[in-house]
Order: structure tokens, then C-alpha cells, then sequence
């Protein structure tokens, strides 16, 4: 697959037809657990058809991995992507015949798939994605704005929790580097003191404030954001850190510097 000799993989599948859906035993291989997920990473779209003309699941189980069209997008394959969405997106079960479902489309900004996704099945924005984030937390966390209002206008629960992986609501992903999504998410009504409940995960007890504090990106106008919206700096995790203790911990140098002035002031 990774060498791309079409010839080869013909003679294989045609000796063993089930080679065109194996699993790669390699449980860290995420990006490349199908020979159609290695095939969409290199970008080889001849071997991409032979695996479809043979079969080939093209969205196996699209609640529980990442499918090869995200595979694509991820590594800049822009033909394997438009084959995978334009082509045959009828072949992707499970995601209303588009070629992706509602969460993906929405985590990589994909507006019109989305705004299809809505107007086909207008539950789809309850939809969650393998991790347990629903279709709002990854627009809120990656800035795509106009999905964001877009998911709210259409009923999208804008205090959802993720609930596998580090848990939070939206405005806790927005919070790491978003102001445009910290701004939108407030302005639509986020709870701007709201907790993280996902036991067990390093942020447990967490508000977006100390969320803020947490990341590297020292994104000190969300900060601002958060405090103008009343946001409590006083507020301690279960561990007994306030945000800035958190932001120093961290060794930041313009949260600490926002906060120390906020309360200051």
C-alpha cells in the first residue's frame, strides 16, 4: 500500500478478496487500520478505486474511528478527499449519504456539508462523534464561527459535555485558543463558570477559565473574554489551584499577567 504498486495489490486481492477490508493488527496505527485508510494517507487514488471496486468499507463503524476521507484531509490529499465526497458518498454508511458524518464534517470546517447534514436529518446536530464530543465542540475548538451559529440556530446544545475523552463543554475547547468562538459561544449564552464533569480526566472541576490557563498557547484574550464576562478568577479545581495558580504552573507569562491585573483592578 505505502509503495503504491497498483500491479501487486491487483494480484493480491485477487488471490484474496477479504485483503481489501483486513484490520492492521498494529493497534497505534490509527491513520492507517485499513489498507483503504494507508492507501487515502499516501494518496494513491488508483489503489483507492481498485479497493472500492473490491469492497473495500469506505466508513467503517464512523462512530468509533476515523474514516479514510479524514485520513486524506489530514495529511493534504485534497483528490482522495474530493473523490471520497463527491464521487461516493453514497458508499459511507451512516452519514446521510454525504461521505462524512455531522461531528467530522464539522471539525474540519466543512460548511455546506454541514448545513446538508441539518437540513437532511435537523437531529443530526445532537450526533455524537468516537470521542463522545458532540458536532459543537470541535468548530468551537478550531474557530469555524459560521457552523458554530449555524449548529446553535438549529437546536445544538451549546452545554453538552464530551464525555470519553478530557470531557468539557464548548466553551472549555474554545477557551484554549478560540476568542472568536469564546466570544460567540458567550454572546449565545454559554455558562461562563460552567464545569468540566468528566471524572477522571486531568480537568476534572475545571471552569473555560481555568481551561484557559491550562494550554500552552497563552491565549490571554480569551482570558479576557472570560473575565469580562464575569468569569470567576477566584473559582479553585478539586486540587485547589485558582486559574492563575494554574497559568503559573504552567509558566505562562500573559494570562498570569491579565489575571494579576484583573484582580488588581
Amino acid at each position: 500500500m505505502r509503495n503504491g504498486k497498483l500491479s501487486d495489490v491487483r494480484d493480491q486481492l485477487t488471490k484474496s478478496p477479504f485483503l481489501a477490508n483486513i484490520r492492521n493488527p498494529d493497534k497505534d496505527a490509527w491513520d492507517e487500520s485499513t489498507p483503504l485508510h494507508t492507501a487515502a494517507k499516501a494518496g494513491h487514488l488508483d489503489m483507492i478505486k481498485l479497493l472500492v471496486d473490491n469492497d473495500a468499507d469506505v466508513y467503517t463503524s464512523p462512530m468509533a474511528s476515523y474514516p479514510p476521507v479524514v485520513i486524506a484531509a489530514w495529511n493534504e490529499q485534497q483528490e482522495i478527499v474530493d473523490y471520497f465526497l463527491n464521487e461516493i458518498p453514497d458508499k459511507a454508511s451512516g452519514t446521510n449519504g454525504l461521505g462524512i458524518t455531522i461531528t467530522l464534517a464539522a471539525r474540519q470546517g466543512w460548511t455546506h456539508l454541514v448545513r446538508k447534514h441539518i437540513t437532511y436529518d435537523p437531529l443530526a446536530v445532537h450526533q455524537r462523534g468516537w470521542i463522545g464530543d458532540t458536532s459543537m465542540h470541535w468548530p468551537s475548538h478550531n474557530g469555524h464561527i459560521e457552523i458554530i451559529e449555524m449548529l446553535l440556530d438549529a437546536g445544538a446544545d451549546i452545554e453538552a459535555d464530551e464525555i470519553n475523552w478530557v470531557g468539557g463543554k464548548p466553551l472549555h475547547w474554545a477557551s484554549e485558543h478560540e476568542p472568536e468562538s469564546v466570544k460567540v459561544l458567550l454572546s449565545r449564552g454559554a455558562n461562563v463558570d460552567s464545569l468540566n464533569l468528566k471524572e477522571g480526566s486531568d480537568y476534572f472541576g475545571y471552569t473555560p477559565l481555568m481551561m484557559n490557563a491550562s494550554q500552552k498557547n497563552d491565549c490571554a484574550e480569551s482570558t479576557e473574554l472570560l473575565l469580562e464576562a464575569g468569569a470567576d478568577a477566584g473559582k479553585r479545581n478539586p486540587a485547589g489551584r485558582t486559574a492563575l495558580e494554574i497559568a503559573e504552573g504552567k509558566k505562562l507569562s500573559r494570562i498570569p499577567a491579565v489575571l494579576k491585573s484583573a484582580s488588581s483592578s
